[in-house]
Protein backbone atom coordinates (compact mmCIF):
# COMPACT_ATOMS: atom_id res chain seq x y z
CA UNK A 1 0.00 0.00 0.00
CA UNK A 2 1.32 3.44 -0.92
CA UNK A 3 1.88 5.83 1.96
CA UNK A 4 -0.59 8.63 2.72
CA UNK A 5 1.16 12.03 2.32
CA UNK A 6 1.99 13.75 5.60
CA UNK A 7 -0.03 16.87 4.72
CA UNK A 8 -3.13 14.87 3.72
CA UNK A 9 -6.31 14.03 5.64
CA UNK A 10 -6.87 10.27 5.67
CA UNK A 11 -10.25 9.15 4.36
CA UNK A 12 -11.56 5.59 4.68
CA UNK A 13 -8.90 2.87 5.00
CA UNK A 14 -6.45 3.89 2.27
CA UNK A 15 -7.76 7.15 0.80
CA UNK A 16 -6.94 10.79 1.45
CA UNK A 17 -7.59 14.41 0.51
CA UNK A 18 -4.66 16.80 0.21
CA UNK A 19 -4.87 20.50 -0.60
CA UNK A 20 -2.19 21.04 -3.23
CA UNK A 21 -2.79 24.70 -3.94
CA UNK A 22 -5.35 27.47 -3.59
CA UNK A 23 -5.83 30.87 -5.19
CA UNK A 24 -7.45 33.68 -3.25
CA UNK A 25 -9.60 33.66 -0.14
CA UNK A 26 -12.08 35.99 1.52
CA UNK A 27 -10.12 38.98 0.22
CA UNK A 28 -10.50 37.78 -3.39
CA UNK A 29 -14.29 37.55 -2.98
CA UNK A 30 -14.42 41.10 -1.65
CA UNK A 31 -12.07 42.37 -4.36
CA UNK A 32 -14.26 40.90 -7.10
CA UNK A 33 -17.45 42.25 -5.56
CA UNK A 34 -15.99 45.74 -5.15
CA UNK A 35 -14.49 46.05 -8.63
CA UNK A 36 -17.25 48.37 -9.83
CA UNK A 37 -16.31 50.82 -7.07
CA UNK A 38 -12.61 50.84 -7.94
CA UNK A 39 -11.58 50.31 -4.31
CA UNK A 40 -11.82 47.74 -1.56
CA UNK A 41 -13.00 47.74 2.02
CA UNK A 42 -10.83 49.01 4.84
CA UNK A 43 -11.95 46.77 7.71
CA UNK A 44 -12.26 43.03 8.19
CA UNK A 45 -15.75 43.59 9.62
CA UNK A 46 -16.74 45.23 6.33
CA UNK A 47 -15.32 42.26 4.40
CA UNK A 48 -17.35 39.86 6.54
CA UNK A 49 -20.52 41.90 6.14
CA UNK A 50 -20.14 42.08 2.36
CA UNK A 51 -19.47 38.34 2.04
CA UNK A 52 -22.53 37.59 4.14
CA UNK A 53 -24.59 39.92 1.94
CA UNK A 54 -23.37 38.17 -1.22
CA UNK A 55 -24.16 34.73 0.22
CA UNK A 56 -27.54 35.82 1.55
CA UNK A 57 -28.62 37.20 -1.82
CA UNK A 58 -27.02 34.37 -3.81
CA UNK A 59 -24.58 36.56 -5.72
CA UNK A 60 -22.34 33.66 -6.68
CA UNK A 61 -19.82 35.11 -9.16
CA UNK A 62 -17.42 36.63 -6.57
CA UNK A 63 -17.09 33.21 -4.90
CA UNK A 64 -15.92 31.76 -8.21
CA UNK A 65 -12.76 33.90 -7.94
CA UNK A 66 -11.39 31.56 -5.26
CA UNK A 67 -9.99 28.22 -6.43
CA UNK A 68 -8.83 25.01 -4.77
CA UNK A 69 -6.71 22.20 -6.19
CA UNK A 70 -6.85 18.86 -4.37
CA UNK A 71 -4.97 15.60 -4.72
CA UNK A 72 -7.42 12.85 -3.79
CA UNK A 73 -7.37 9.09 -3.54
CA UNK A 74 -10.69 7.26 -3.34
CA UNK A 75 -12.44 4.03 -4.38
CA UNK A 76 -13.68 4.07 -7.97
CA UNK A 77 -17.34 3.86 -6.91
CA UNK A 78 -16.83 7.03 -4.85
CA UNK A 79 -15.13 8.73 -7.79
CA UNK A 80 -18.13 7.91 -9.99
CA UNK A 81 -20.45 9.70 -7.57
CA UNK A 82 -17.98 12.55 -7.19
CA UNK A 83 -17.60 13.15 -10.93
CA UNK A 84 -21.31 13.87 -11.20
CA UNK A 85 -20.34 17.37 -10.11
CA UNK A 86 -19.38 18.55 -13.58
CA UNK A 87 -17.86 21.90 -12.64
CA UNK A 88 -14.25 20.88 -11.98
CA UNK A 89 -11.04 20.24 -13.89
CA UNK A 90 -9.92 16.64 -13.32
CA UNK A 91 -6.91 14.54 -14.19
CA UNK A 92 -7.25 10.92 -13.04
CA UNK A 93 -4.80 8.03 -12.70
CA UNK A 94 -5.16 6.09 -15.95
CA UNK A 95 -5.36 2.31 -16.03
CA UNK A 96 -4.78 2.43 -19.79
CA UNK A 97 -1.27 3.83 -19.32
CA UNK A 98 -0.39 2.53 -15.84
CA UNK A 99 -0.81 -0.76 -14.04
CA UNK A 100 -3.39 -1.02 -11.28
CA UNK A 101 -2.17 -1.18 -7.71
CA UNK A 102 -3.34 -3.82 -5.28
CA UNK A 103 -5.33 -1.36 -3.15
CA UNK A 104 -8.99 -1.99 -2.44
CA UNK A 105 -11.54 -0.48 -0.09
CA UNK A 106 -12.86 -2.77 2.64
CA UNK A 107 -15.71 -1.32 4.72
CA UNK A 108 -15.49 -1.21 8.50
CA UNK A 109 -18.09 -3.41 10.25
CA UNK A 110 -19.90 -0.36 11.67
CA UNK A 111 -20.69 0.86 8.14
CA UNK A 112 -22.16 -2.42 6.93
CA UNK A 113 -25.93 -2.01 7.21
CA UNK A 114 -29.15 -3.18 5.56
CA UNK A 115 -30.84 -1.45 2.64
CA UNK A 116 -32.97 1.43 3.90
CA UNK A 117 -36.71 0.98 3.50
CA UNK A 118 -37.17 4.76 3.46
CA UNK A 119 -34.31 5.83 1.21
CA UNK A 120 -33.69 3.79 -1.94
CA UNK A 121 -30.13 5.14 -2.07
CA UNK A 122 -29.25 4.62 1.57
CA UNK A 123 -28.62 2.11 4.34
CA UNK A 124 -29.83 1.71 7.89
CA UNK A 125 -30.23 -0.82 10.68
CA UNK A 126 -27.88 -3.13 12.52
CA UNK A 127 -26.53 -6.17 10.68
CA UNK A 128 -25.66 -9.37 12.61
CA UNK A 129 -21.95 -9.88 13.17
CA UNK A 130 -21.84 -13.08 11.11
CA UNK A 131 -23.29 -11.26 8.09
CA UNK A 132 -20.84 -8.38 8.57
CA UNK A 133 -17.97 -10.86 8.49
CA UNK A 134 -19.40 -12.49 5.38
CA UNK A 135 -19.59 -9.08 3.63
CA UNK A 136 -15.97 -8.32 4.52
CA UNK A 137 -14.85 -11.78 3.39
CA UNK A 138 -16.63 -11.36 0.05
CA UNK A 139 -15.04 -7.94 -0.47
CA UNK A 140 -11.59 -9.39 0.11
CA UNK A 141 -12.25 -12.54 -1.91
CA UNK A 142 -13.46 -10.72 -5.04
CA UNK A 143 -10.73 -8.08 -4.72
CA UNK A 144 -7.89 -10.61 -4.36
CA UNK A 145 -9.18 -12.90 -7.10
CA UNK A 146 -9.85 -10.11 -9.58
CA UNK A 147 -6.35 -8.70 -9.01
CA UNK A 148 -4.81 -12.15 -9.55
CA UNK A 149 -6.64 -12.45 -12.89
CA UNK A 150 -5.71 -8.89 -13.83
CA UNK A 151 -2.03 -9.58 -13.07
CA UNK A 152 -2.17 -12.82 -15.06
CA UNK A 153 -3.60 -11.00 -18.09
CA UNK A 154 -0.96 -8.28 -17.77
CA UNK A 155 1.82 -10.87 -17.68
CA UNK A 156 0.35 -12.56 -20.76
CA UNK A 157 0.55 -9.24 -22.60
CA UNK A 158 -3.17 -8.46 -22.80
CA UNK A 159 -3.67 -4.72 -23.21
CA UNK A 160 -4.10 -2.80 -19.97
CA UNK A 161 -7.12 -0.91 -21.31
CA UNK A 162 -8.96 -4.24 -21.63
CA UNK A 163 -7.56 -6.06 -18.58
CA UNK A 164 -8.69 -3.24 -16.28
CA UNK A 165 -12.33 -4.16 -16.94
CA UNK A 166 -11.81 -7.20 -14.69
CA UNK A 167 -11.26 -5.01 -11.63
CA UNK A 168 -14.15 -4.13 -9.23
CA UNK A 169 -15.17 -0.59 -8.30
CA UNK A 170 -13.77 -0.80 -4.76
CA UNK A 171 -10.30 -0.43 -6.34
CA UNK A 172 -8.64 2.83 -5.34
CA UNK A 173 -7.98 5.53 -7.93
CA UNK A 174 -6.39 8.99 -7.67
CA UNK A 175 -6.94 12.34 -9.28
CA UNK A 176 -6.19 16.02 -9.13
CA UNK A 177 -9.40 18.00 -8.75
CA UNK A 178 -9.55 21.78 -9.24
CA UNK A 179 -12.71 23.72 -8.53
CA UNK A 180 -13.88 27.22 -7.61
CA UNK A 181 -15.30 28.02 -4.18
CA UNK A 182 -18.91 28.49 -5.30
CA UNK A 183 -19.10 25.04 -6.86
CA UNK A 184 -17.02 23.46 -4.11
CA UNK A 185 -19.51 24.72 -1.51
CA UNK A 186 -22.32 23.25 -3.60
CA UNK A 187 -20.46 19.92 -3.61
CA UNK A 188 -19.94 20.03 0.16
CA UNK A 189 -23.57 20.99 0.72
CA UNK A 190 -24.75 17.85 -1.05
CA UNK A 191 -22.02 15.38 -0.11
CA UNK A 192 -21.53 16.34 3.55
CA UNK A 193 -25.26 16.09 4.15
CA UNK A 194 -26.33 13.33 6.52
CA UNK A 195 -28.26 11.67 3.67
CA UNK A 196 -25.16 11.37 1.48
CA UNK A 197 -23.33 8.04 1.25
CA UNK A 198 -20.83 7.66 4.08
CA UNK A 199 -17.93 6.80 1.76
CA UNK A 200 -18.13 10.11 -0.13
CA UNK A 201 -19.13 12.13 2.93
CA UNK A 202 -15.75 11.63 4.58
CA UNK A 203 -13.99 13.08 1.52
CA UNK A 204 -16.36 16.04 1.40
CA UNK A 205 -15.80 16.73 5.10
CA UNK A 206 -12.04 16.67 4.53
CA UNK A 207 -12.30 19.17 1.67
CA UNK A 208 -14.46 21.39 3.85
CA UNK A 209 -11.55 21.74 6.28
CA UNK A 210 -9.56 23.51 3.55
CA UNK A 211 -12.44 25.88 2.83
CA UNK A 212 -12.65 26.81 6.52
CA UNK A 213 -8.93 27.62 6.58
CA UNK A 214 -8.69 29.51 3.27
CA UNK A 215 -12.00 31.45 3.32
CA UNK A 216 -13.36 31.48 6.90
CA UNK A 217 -15.86 34.33 6.34
CA UNK A 218 -17.28 32.60 3.26
CA UNK A 219 -17.52 29.31 5.17
CA UNK A 220 -19.32 31.02 8.07
CA UNK A 221 -21.79 32.69 5.70
CA UNK A 222 -22.37 29.43 3.87
CA UNK A 223 -23.16 27.64 7.13
CA UNK A 224 -25.54 30.39 8.26
CA UNK A 225 -27.49 30.80 5.03
CA UNK A 226 -27.15 27.64 2.95
CA UNK A 227 -26.83 24.95 5.64
CA UNK A 228 -28.65 26.26 8.70
CA UNK A 229 -30.87 28.91 7.10
CA UNK A 230 -34.50 28.46 6.05
CA UNK A 231 -36.16 29.55 2.82
CA UNK A 232 -39.93 29.72 2.48
CA UNK A 233 -41.91 29.03 -0.66
CA UNK A 234 -44.75 31.35 -1.69
CA UNK A 235 -47.26 28.87 -0.24
CA UNK A 236 -45.38 28.63 3.07
CA UNK A 237 -45.08 32.40 3.30
CA UNK A 238 -48.81 32.69 2.67
CA UNK A 239 -49.54 30.35 5.57
CA UNK A 240 -47.34 32.44 7.85
CA UNK A 241 -49.05 35.66 6.76
CA UNK A 242 -52.45 34.05 7.37
CA UNK A 243 -51.83 32.40 10.70
CA UNK A 244 -49.05 34.26 12.52
CA UNK A 245 -50.64 36.77 14.95
CA UNK A 246 -49.59 40.39 14.39
CA UNK A 247 -48.65 40.75 18.04
CA UNK A 248 -46.04 37.98 17.60
CA UNK A 249 -44.64 39.70 14.51
CA UNK A 250 -44.56 43.03 16.38
CA UNK A 251 -42.67 41.44 19.29
CA UNK A 252 -40.06 40.01 16.92
CA UNK A 253 -39.74 43.34 15.08
CA UNK A 254 -39.21 45.10 18.40
CA UNK A 255 -36.41 42.65 19.28
CA UNK A 256 -34.81 43.32 15.89
CA UNK A 257 -35.01 47.08 16.47
CA UNK A 258 -33.16 46.64 19.77
CA UNK A 259 -30.47 44.60 18.00
CA UNK A 260 -30.10 47.22 15.25
CA UNK A 261 -29.72 49.94 17.91
CA UNK A 262 -27.17 47.90 19.86
CA UNK A 263 -25.20 47.16 16.69
CA UNK A 264 -25.13 50.80 15.59
CA UNK A 265 -23.98 51.79 19.07
CA UNK A 266 -21.32 49.06 19.05
CA UNK A 267 -20.00 50.18 15.66
CA UNK A 268 -20.02 53.86 16.61
CA UNK A 269 -20.45 54.47 20.38
CA UNK A 270 -23.00 57.15 21.33
CA UNK A 271 -23.43 59.24 24.43
CA UNK A 272 -25.94 57.80 26.91
CA UNK A 273 -28.52 60.49 26.14
CA UNK A 274 -28.27 59.68 22.40
CA UNK A 275 -29.13 56.00 22.62
CA UNK A 276 -32.90 56.23 23.17
CA UNK A 277 -33.34 58.71 20.27
CA UNK A 278 -31.28 56.30 18.13
CA UNK A 279 -33.69 53.51 19.10
CA UNK A 280 -36.70 55.70 18.21
CA UNK A 281 -35.10 56.48 14.86
CA UNK A 282 -35.22 52.73 14.11
CA UNK A 283 -39.01 52.89 14.77
CA UNK A 284 -38.81 51.47 18.29
CA UNK A 285 -42.10 51.82 20.21
CA UNK A 286 -41.16 51.21 23.87
CA UNK A 287 -41.30 54.05 26.37
CA UNK A 288 -37.98 55.45 27.56
CA UNK A 289 -38.41 53.73 30.94
CA UNK A 290 -39.11 50.33 29.36
CA UNK A 291 -36.25 50.86 26.92
CA UNK A 292 -33.83 51.54 29.74
CA UNK A 293 -34.83 48.33 31.55
CA UNK A 294 -34.19 46.21 28.49
CA UNK A 295 -31.05 48.11 27.50
CA UNK A 296 -29.49 47.73 30.94
CA UNK A 297 -30.22 44.01 31.05
CA UNK A 298 -27.12 43.35 28.91
CA UNK A 299 -28.95 40.64 26.96
CA UNK A 300 -29.26 42.45 23.63
CA UNK A 301 -27.13 40.86 20.94
CA UNK A 302 -25.37 42.69 18.14
CA UNK A 303 -25.33 41.59 14.51
CA UNK A 304 -25.01 42.94 11.01
CA UNK A 305 -27.03 46.13 10.49
CA UNK A 306 -27.87 45.47 6.84
CA UNK A 307 -28.91 41.91 7.62
CA UNK A 308 -31.07 42.95 10.57
CA UNK A 309 -32.79 45.66 8.53
CA UNK A 310 -33.53 43.18 5.74
CA UNK A 311 -35.01 40.81 8.31
CA UNK A 312 -37.14 43.64 9.67
CA UNK A 313 -38.48 44.36 6.17
CA UNK A 314 -39.36 40.69 5.73
CA UNK A 315 -41.26 40.71 9.02
CA UNK A 316 -43.13 43.85 8.03
CA UNK A 317 -44.12 42.24 4.75
CA UNK A 318 -45.89 39.47 6.71
CA UNK A 319 -48.26 42.09 8.13
CA UNK A 320 -49.49 43.28 4.73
Amino acid sequence: MSKIPEDAIQCLDKGFVRLVDSMGGDEAIVQAARVSYGKGTTKLSQDRGLIRYLMRHRHTTPFEMVEFKFHCKMPIFVARQWVRHRTANINEYSLRYSEARDEFYYPDPEHIQFQSALNKQGRMGDVPDDLKKKVQDYFKEISNRSFEIYSELNTAGVSRELARAILPVNLYTEWYWKNDLHNLLHFVGLRSDSHAQYEIRVFSDAMAESVKAVAPFAWEAYQDYAVSGLRFSKIEQGLLEQNLPERVIDDIIEDVVYQITATLHHNKPRQENEIYPLYQKQNGTDSEADFKLKWDSGEIKTGNVRELREFKEKLLSLKK
